[in-house]
């Protein structure tokens, strides 16, 4: 995505080092151990990636940003990543135990939206949990980070209950974190 690529320095330096953290830390009792885990618009890899490799997952890393995928393999440069929109991606070809999508998901058109999280359901071994944020309410708007214009889409509480119920996904948690982010946990049962 090219407004990422606009602010990849600024966003290193400026994100919370703790943002996700609590929400993915909740995954190590849903999953087993040594878990493949894909990090689906990993970013730079700060916090979330770095989280999820410091709890003993084997992680894999997307993101459509250049500039954000530059800073990951600086930051994690043992951590496999590839440079690639979601809705193009074959995900590294594997079966994964758990997806995590923090903060992407919303940049994406709703066709989009209902794509990939037809290919993260595709992605999943049986249990997998696909944990991802957006917002919990219908709708769309334009907001700025660092003066780059951002599109935010959101499907709502409903869109995506039914969206992830189509693809054999069943939400099991849903809510705020202290941050306002969204966060929905479905599991593939």
């Amino acid at each position: 995505m090219s407004e990422y690529d606009k602010i990849a320095e600024w966003y290193a330096k400026t994100r919370s080092p703790g943002i996700g953290v609590p929400e993915v830390a909740r995954l190590k009792d849903l999953l087993p151990p040594k878990a493949e885990v894909l990090d689906l618009g990993c970013g730079n890899g700060l916090p979330i990636t770095r989280a999820l490799v410091d709890m003993g997952f084997y992680v894999y890393g997307i993101d459509a940003s250049q500039a954000m995928v530059r800073l990951f393999r600086r930051n994690l440069p043992d951590v496999p990543v590839l440079c690639e929109p979601a809705e193009c991606s074959d995900f590294f070809g594997k079966q994964f135990d758990a997806v995590v999508c923090w903060g992407m998901l919303f940049h994406l058109t709703p066709h989009d939206q209902a794509l990939v999280i037809q290919k993260v359901a595709e992605r999943l071994k049986t249990g997998g949990v696909f944990l991802f944020t957006s917002g919990d309410r219908e709708g769309e708007v334009e907001s700025e980070m660092n003066g780059v214009s951002f599109r935010y889409i959101s499907l709502g509480s409903d869109g995506y209950r039914k969206l992830l119920d189509e693809v054999g996904l069943t939400v099991v948690d849903e809510r705020f974190d202290p941050h306002d982010n969204y966060v929905y946990v479905a599991q593939r049962m």
